[in-house]
């Protein structure tokens, strides 16, 4: 029961907070002193003042900033919102953009995984050595150095000397696959709209046609982003690894293991278990952020996913947009959370009550 408490008074806050984000960005958006309208039908070099006000009564921004929200999210939430640039519904921007980022999230959380816990234990059991050293200070130089700045100079390294990735272009499945796909829900009950959704993003859907060219062509494009978060977020996850394992193996029933004589290995394992719950917290975080997109990698490494599009649409001030992104940022960051507190919550009754 107290699992269930926990989780009821964890859902009462899911929809506010969204709706919370969604009005704040809103409110930040509506505040900057500019026309979006005039942005999205020429700009200056406007030369139908016709189009423009068509599009302002489209759009409701000869009303209120109130009828504009309300405008904004019920057409958002019934599919209907159109992004006004590019002519189509937001809901089919974001869907084929989502999946890209997917795959950069993927990707970005294996290095991060790969990186900063292995570095965070090593050091934890080489404490104040040469090593520890190197780990602190990767993990000071991972959280300082801008991202842009590791971004540029990994793909010098690896895509301008050493020429052993690709920067352009995101491998695809091929037609007859994506139709095959698209008929996984008709012709298996459940497991066939799980696979749907699965096979949306390009890698696993080529991966369930047994395309392994496109899957190959994937690495090989989309590890030197992935390095590159890794890289930027590994060096926290070691950090925080490297402390929350020095204070399990301080505690009180670590010493009296070793008072007993009990074997190292078995030592070790007890306290990486009660290790793993901070980093459960923090590396679920983490996959919610990627999944959110990173503007900043998705724009330097030219990938079309929602990092970049989201830059691109606060560069044109795209509203609907901006809207649009907001909402699924929020619902995919909430529902993380939420895996993770009830994740956190089976490890450690404690934080239920």
């Amino acid at each position: 029961m107290g699992l269930l408490r926990f989780l009821g008074r964890r859902m009462l806050t899911f929809i506010p907070t969204i709706i919370g984000v969604l009005f704040i960005t809103y409110i930040i958006a509506y505040l900057i002193p500019t026309d979006p309208v005039r942005a999205w039908v020429g700009g200056e070099k406007l030369l139908n003042p016709e189009a423009l006000e068509q599009v302002r009564i489209k759009y409701k921004f000869n009303e209120p900033w109130y009828i504009q929200f309300s405008f904004l999210v019920s057409q958002l939430f019934s599919g209907q919102l159109e992004d006004p640039i590019r002519h189509r519904l937001v809901v089919q921007e974001l869907g084929t953009k989502f999946p890209v980022t997917v795959e950069v999230a993927i990707f970005g959380f294996l290095f991060t995984v790969a990186i900063g816990l292995p570095l965070g234990i090593i050091a934890a059991l080489k404490k104040d050595t040469l090593v520890d050293f190197f780990v602190r200070f990767f993990a000071l130089f991972g959280s300082s150095m801008p991202s842009f700045v590791l971004y540029y100079f990994l793909i010098l390294a690896l895509f301008v000397y050493t020429q052993t990735t690709y920067l352009a272009g995101v491998p695809l499945p091929s037609d007859a696959c994506t139709t095959m796909i698209a008929g996984l829900p008709t012709s298996i009950p459940v497991l066939g709209h799980i696979a749907f959704y699965i096979g949306q993003i390009p890698m696993f859907g080529a991966a369930f046609c047994g395309e392994w060219s496109v899957v190959v062509e994937t690495f090989k494009r989309f590890y030197l982003p992935g390095l590159a978060l890794g890289m930027l977020s590994g060096g926290f996850i070691a950090r925080i690894t490297r402390n929350s394992l020095l204070d399990a193996l301080s505690s009180e029933y670590i010493l009296f293991a070793k008072a007993r004589g009990l074997p190292k290995l078995w030592i070790w394992r007890h306290a990486l278990k009660n290790t793993l719950v901070p980093i459960i917290t923090i590396l679920g975080l983490q996959f919610g952020g990627l999944l959110t997109g990173s503007i900043i990698a998705e724009t330097v490494f030219n990938i079309p996913g929602m990092g970049r599009y989201i830059y691109e649409s606060i560069m044109r001030l795209n509203f609907p947009a901006i809207i649009a992104g907001t909402l699924l940022f929020a619902i995919i960051y909430v529902t993380v959370n939420l895996i993770v507190d009830i994740l956190y919550a089976a490890i450690d009754p404690r934080v239920r009550y």
